[in-house]
């Protein structure tokens, strides 16, 4: 019986664990209009609507979601573009993205606008 406690007090603490982690935002910081205008919203297949904004002369781009928004570095790739901070990656091509969050399932967006980001291939 006690094998059987603390196997069950082991998983429950490990689940609030893991859930209070999971629930935690990531630092997040103020929402602002880019210099040239460069943004582009997306609908996504989980239903929500993100909006990236790109700063090509600060190396930059920003996540906008539910509300809140990640700047995240842009990263160095042969085709189209990607913007990592470590726990969040954007990785994008054509008029399609791909947000990844830790080790949460991917989330596929497309937007049906087109988009002119120097430094980034444009959507087509």
């Amino acid at each position: 019986m006690k094998t059987t406690f603390g196997l069950v007090s082991g998983a429950v603490a490990t689940t609030l664990w893991l859930t209070g982690c999971a629930s935690q935002p990531p630092v997040m910081q103020s929402f602002a209009e880019p210099a040239d205008r460069a943004s582009v919203q997306f609908a996504c297949g989980n239903g929500e609507k993100v909006e990236m904004q790109f700063y090509p002369d600060q190396g930059l781009g920003v996540l906008r979601r539910r509300g809140w928004t990640v700047d995240l570095p842009k990263r160095a790739v042969d085709t189209g573009y990607s913007y990592s901070n470590g726990p969040t990656t954007v990785v994008g091509k054509g008029n399609e993205l791909t947000i990844q969050i830790g080790h949460l399932a991917p989330i596929w967006c497309r937007s049906s606008s087109p988009m002119m980001v120097a430094g980034a291939v444009p959507l087509q």
